[in-house]
């Protein structure tokens, strides 16, 4: 009697990307179809289906890649990013390498030494040189005083002469001139110089991004201050207020800017590859961040 075979179970797929390859599968889309439908590179899919995650980027990036692909095909998105987050225990923190800063401007405190001390020789200078010609030097011949002989009575015979006492060998100095002072020159008022303006701090801007798409968004504000980082999901609003602020979208086709209530529209010098990075200027405008 011939035995009859138990039929043969199918594997299930164990790994992220085998679960990701059989949804694709039976939803009957080639890797070319997919990419296109969620606009994406196919590479993109071709790592995420071969377990390549390294590939991707930073950890941040994989796991908004990898629940947005899971959904698509019909896979559980947070279950995915769990399995990911368990065997990736130790994520590399994401490369902000590339975030742009505000540039630094020169301190006008550090001229303020070299000036001080260029100004101090020039009155050294000055005075050396007011001293050198103003003065005079002393006449080294010896002069005799003379003063009327005075006559018997008293009186003093005009026209006559005698020599004052001196010793012999000795003559008398003449003091040398005393250099005139100059008349003090009445100072004429100074007038104020003008003040320069400060520059007007930059206004509070309210930002509101509305997602179509999963995407990973950073906000920064002038002092560098985070205000959001985090993968947003399809169909949220983000609300953010701040000065100067700084953006970062990793899928910014997904993403509808706004800026105080009127929507922008992102420069194309600002998108690199699927994402973007801009600032918000003092006029509401969107411009690439340098």
């Amino acid at each position: 009697m011939e035995e009859t075979a138990a039929p043969a179970t199918a594997t299930a797929p164990r790994s992220i990307g085998e679960r990701l390859r059989a949804g694709r599968e039976r939803s009957g889309l080639s890797i070319a179809a997919a990419a296109e439908k969620l606009h994406l590179d196919a590479k993109v899919i071709e790592a995420l289906e071969a377990d390549r995650f390294a590939e991707l980027g930073a950890s941040v990036y994989v796991r908004g890649h990898l629940r947005r692909y899971a959904d698509f095909v019909g896979e559980p998105g947070a279950e995915m990013v769990s399995s990911y987050t368990a065997r990736d225990a130790r994520p590399a923190p994401p490369d902000l390498t590339q975030v742009p800063h505000a540039d630094r401007r020169t301190d006008p405190r550090r001229l303020v030494t070299p000036l001080v001390g260029l100004s101090c020789a020039a009155v050294l200078l000055a005075a050396i040189w007011w001293v050198l010609s103003g003065s005079h030097d002393s006449n080294p011949e010896a002069t005799v005083a003379t003063t009327p002989a005075p006559v018997e009575d008293g009186s003093i015979a005009p026209g006559a002469a005698t020599s004052s006492a001196i010793p012999a060998g000795k003559v008398a100095a003449v003091p040398a001139e005393v250099p005139a002072k100059p008349a003090p020159v009445e100072a004429k008022p100074k007038r104020d110089a003008p003040t320069e303006a400060a520059p007007a701090p930059a206004r509070e801007t309210r930002l509101r991004l509305v997602l179509t798409n999963d995407s990973w968004v950073e906000v920064y504000d002038s002092s560098g201050a985070r205000l959001f980082y985090d993968v947003a999901s399809a169909g949220s609003v983000q609300s953010v207020s701040g000065r100067g602020l700084r953006v970062v979208l990793g899928n910014a086709a997904g993403v509808t800017v706004e800026v105080d209530g009127q929507a922008r529209e992102i420069p194309a010098a600002a998108i690199d590859g699927e994402g973007a990075r801009f600032v918000v200027n003092r006029s509401g405008s969107l411009a690439r961040a340098r």
